[in-house]
């Protein structure tokens, strides 16, 4: 019985208890997935819990390797090195892929030189490390600060979107991600005195808070999967709620007839500063591309204005159509189409509209040799919502 300390056990088991509790989150994770299939964020969250996890596996291997008293002990120290490279390299992957989720979030790109970095980062701190006597818990000298600045970036992203797309998920995320990086912070910081003041370090709760720092880790980590889950159901409120805004506004579309075109078919002008139809994309980042029919002119002098806007009601058909769901198309002047594309990037947003502008069938007018086809010129600018979507549709529309 002598020499046993409960505590000591119970702080030992701290990497196993956070393994477990990671690999349950993946589970959750992995069954929501047909949930996630449109949200490339959410997948990237799920796989930044899979790199939690095989390096948390991986560190439970180099706990055993340092240790000279362990039948794992091993004659090579190069294998200490391989493991403690796993277990950062994964780490810092895991990173890695929860800051792609947020850039993917928040702006629709992904960051794909993140995770080549991390794996960078930890050979080389591998080197700096003395691997053949370091144990687990104080690597957090070498990962903390790491970990906090990436963890404090991402939760400063989320903080930074417009008011639009704050929610409560976003708000949860934020204080897991900022909490992430404290804790980070502060076990760096602990283990740092522990090397150059350890009287300071001595206090038996500071003793007591790097001896249980695996645990509370986990408990943040489950508290920041649960704040995302919670984000991807809103997310999905806030597409159901979409749908049938726009069910309500087809439904009362003889009541809003000021706010229609009638030649086009589409909502006018006046029906986008009223926000009518926008209620997703404010809650969202995007891109509003304007398409600008060049000809539109030249035919209204040469034929009449009857055709010039038979050409318009054509080429308004054809996006109507094919739009996506959440997509909104205006009539935003007599020779102009205004698209709203929530979560859609500049560069294939434009490759969409010039394609569909090029799927319109050219419009037979009686008496002319040929058909007419619409000269379309196209123009795109990305918001991150609220009112910078109406920024971006004034300066777009100014340009």
């Amino acid at each position: 019985m002598s020499g046993f300390s409960p505590n000591l056990y119970l702080a030992a088991l701290g990497p196993l208890t956070e393994l477990f509790g990671v690999i349950i989150v993946v589970a959750v994770f992995a069954l929501l997935r047909g949930q996630a299939d449109r949200r490339p964020y959410f997948r990237a969250w799920e796989t930044s819990w899979v790199f939690l996890a095989v390096s948390l596996t991986a560190g439970l291997f180099y706990e055993r390797f340092v240790d000279p008293e362990s039948v794992f002990y091993p004659a090579n120290p190069a294998t200490t090195y391989l493991t403690a490279v796993a277990f950062m390299g994964f780490r810092f992957m895991a990173v890695a892929m929860v800051l792609n989720g947020i850039s993917l979030y928040v702006r629709g790109a992904t960051k794909k030189w993140l995770a080549p970095a991390g794996i960078g980062v930890a050979l080389v701190l591998a080197i700096v490390v003395d691997t053949r006597q370091t144990p687990l818990a104080p690597l957090a000298l070498v990962l903390g600060p790491v970990t906090a600045i990436a963890y404090g970036f991402g939760a400063w992203r989320i903080v930074s979107l417009p008011r639009t797309r704050k929610g409560f998920g976003s708000r949860l995320t934020a204080i897991g991600l900022a909490s992430l990086a404290m804790l980070g912070a502060a076990l760096a910081t602990f283990y740092l005195l522990q090397r150059i003041a350890p009287d300071v370090t001595a206090n038996p709760w500071l003793v007591r808070f790097a001896r249980y720092g695996f645990y509370g880790e986990l408990i943040v980590q489950l508290a920041l999967a649960w704040a995302m889950i919670r984000l991807l159901i809103e997310d999905g409120h806030h597409e159901v709620d979409d749908a049938r805004a726009h069910m309500k506004l087809l439904h009362d579309r003889d009541t809003l007839g000021d706010l229609y075109d009638n030649a086009s078919r589409l909502l006018g002008r006046r029906a986008f500063d009223a926000q009518l139809g926008l209620g997703f994309a404010r809650a969202s980042f995007g891109t509003v591309a304007l398409m600008k029919i060049a000809n539109y002119q030249r035919v209204a002098a040469e034929q009449s204005g009857g055709v010039a806007e038979a050409l318009v009601a054509n080429l308004a058909g054809v996006l109507n159509s094919a739009v996506r769901a959440h997509d909104r198309v205006y009539r935003w002047s007599p020779d102009e189409l205004m698209i709203v594309m929530p979560r859609a990037v500049p560069q294939v947003a434009r490759a969409r509209v010039e394609m569909l502008a090029a799927r319109a069938a050219p419009l037979t007018v009686a008496g002319s040799r040929e058909p007419l086809r619409a000269d379309v010129a196209v123009a795109v600018q990305f918001y991150e919502g609220g009112d910078e979507l109406t920024r971006a549709a004034a300066n777009i529309s100014r340009g």
